[in-house]
């Protein structure tokens, strides 16, 4: 389960883990940790859509070669 941290902790399969982090760990320390209230579960963020852009440019401010 991927969890983030909400205040610095320890534990014995990760170590030290600080304020803001993310860690995938056992399904059972994180339960642990999310009773306590030392972490929150990630949640699964969807796919954004892509926006589509406007590269369009003037044909004066294209340069080649043959500008030269």
């Amino acid at each position: 389960m991927k969890i983030k941290i909400l205040e610095k902790c320890y534990t014995g399969t990760v170590g030290n883990m600080f304020k803001g982090e993310e860690y995938d760990m056992d399904d059972r320390i994180a339960e642990k940790l999310i009773a306590r209230g030392f972490a929150e579960p990630v949640k699964k963020a969807g796919r954004k859509k892509k926006q589509l852009t406007d590269r369009a440019v003037a044909a004066d401010e294209i340069q080649t070669p043959e500008d030269d």
